[in-house]
């Protein structure tokens, strides 16, 4: 790789040189790389919370396999997250990770729709056959993975998922042409180290993957899945809402539902977007900037990078939406206080991405027009997010509430039960604190979950008094 020097000062010099404008987008890459990553690890833990609870249960190793593709889709740009050496070898590992990508797509658009099989709608109900839904879990990566060998032993790893390239600019190379080193037969590219006043930029290095026809519609086809698993769980959601006991189940659909909703509103949009920047370009990845650059202008690539990168975010956001909603729903009445805490986890993540996003977007505002903008937009936004915390973070967790509504476990259950009865004449007397405490005890309850239920039933009780 290009000697970048000490890393932390590199990631901080990239970050700071940012500018949609001119193409210099390699802080954003960094940026991402380390979100995916997060955003990997965490729904691992989910995928694991989940099997971990009930490893025999259908439904749990389904949304477990699920999760865990979701997890390898979200890291797709790991290999930009760092400053890896550049070689021929490096990129054939970079192909067969995005092979293994590509695998993973086609086996969530199998799975999306299949989800109906645990919450079907009467006309759909044959999936909910023991032999069908007992068995999806390895039978649909198994069918991914014959497809994937298919298509890749036809078409060649390149004609599978697209091109590969790294990209080098050592320090002094300013103004002159970069130093490309192209994977297998992917298609020739140039490109350069920028202007030869940009001394701030170079040196650096980075990998850009390309697409291929087939890469294309595996890249938008589970979008298309996700809309029909969400009218399938609306379907489902509202059949089982109409039946007596099975209350629970329908909560369970809904939140599937709400999952599926957001990931096919959210990256739907983004994918249209995707579809106008291959109608209008040819393609869509970084080899195009330096020729949308000269050929169309600054206003043009800005806009084509802010697609670019809404679309890879757009994976990052929508997979931990799935990841909170699903876990919501097969974990909501197993494991106690897990609402809360992923009710807290997801506000905290909407704050600080909207915080992100929000100054991102002021520091490009500004440094069209004052040098040196990047401060001026820590402060304009900074600020705001400091004083107005409490009531911005509220009405976040208001919305979380809204996704995910308080749910109990059984022993939580009984203890509300015990806790209404002792609050029949608005008042704990010594006696009844103690029973609460046995109560508490046997059921395995702690102080903080105990304040939270009785804290929670309180607010009921005062919402329906006025």
């Amino acid at each position: 790789m290009a000697d970048v020097g000490p890393i932390i000062p590199y990631y901080l010099r990239t970050i700071r040189t940012i500018d949609l404008s001119t193409g210099n987008v390699l802080g954003v890459n960094y940026i991402y790389g380390l979100l995916s990553i997060i955003t990997f690890i965490f729904l691992l833990s989910l995928a694991f919370l989940i099997i971990k609870a009930r490893p025999k249960n259908p439904e749990n190793r389904f949304m477990f396999v699920l999760l865990l593709a979701e997890a390898y889709r979200v890291i797709s740009n790991w290999y930009n997250a760092y400053p890896f050496d550049g070689s021929e070898g490096f990129l054939e590992w970079m192909s067969y990770y995005r092979v293994g990508w590509y695998f993973c797509s086609i086996m969530c658009i199998m799975m999306y729709i299949s989800t109906v099989s645990f919450y079907p709608p009467k006309k759909l109900e044959f999936m909910a056959q023991p032999r069908i839904r007992n068995n999806l879990w390895w039978f649909l990566p198994l069918v991914a993975g014959i497809i994937i060998t298919a298509l890749v032993s036809a078409n060649g790893i390149v004609g599978t998922v697209g091109n590969a390239y790294y990209v080098e600019c050592e320090e002094g190379s300013e103004g002159g042409p970069a130093r490309v080193i192209s994977y297998a037969d992917s298609d020739p590219i140039t490109a350069s180290c920028g202007e030869a006043d940009e001394s701030s930029y170079v040196p650096y290095s980075f990998f850009i993957p390309g697409s291929s026809a087939i890469g294309k519609i595996l890249l938008i086809t589970p979008v298309f899945s996700a809309i029909f698993a969400m009218l399938f769980m609306r379907a489902g959601w509202k059949r089982l809402n109409g039946e007596p006991g099975r209350e629970n189940e329908a909560i369970e659909a809904r939140s599937l539902f709400l999952g599926f909703a957001g990931k096919a509103i959210i990256k739907g949009t983004m994918v249209f977007c995707i579809v106008f920047m291959v109608i209008r370009f040819g393609d869509f990845n970084l080899a195009d900037v330096t020729t949308i650059i000269d050929t169309e202008g600054e206003r043009v690539v800005f806009m084509y990078l802010l697609l670019f990168y809404g679309f890879l975010f757009s994976i990052l956001f929508t997979g931990m939406l799935e990841g909170f909603m699903f876990t919501y729903a097969i974990l909501k009445n197993e494991i106690l206080g897990i609402d809360e805490q992923l009710r807290r986890t997801f506000s905290t993540a909407i704050f600080a991405t909207a915080g992100g996003i929000a100054l991102v977007i002021t520091s490009e505002l500004l440094e069209s027009v004052i040098p040196g903008g990047g401060l001026m937009a820590g402060f304009i936004v900074g600020v705001p997010l400091v004083i107005l915390r409490k009531p911005i973070f509220g009405a976040i967790q208001n919305f979380s509430s809204v996704l995910m509504p308080e749910a109990f476990t059984a022993s939580e259950k009984s203890y509300l039960e015990a806790y209404e009865i002792a609050m029949e004449d608005k008042i704990i007397t010594a006696e009844e604190r103690k029973f609460l405490v046995l109560q508490a005890k046997t059921l395995g309850l702690d102080q903080a979950r105990i304040d939270h239920l009785e804290e929670w039933y309180d607010g009921q009780i005062t919402g329906e008094e006025e």
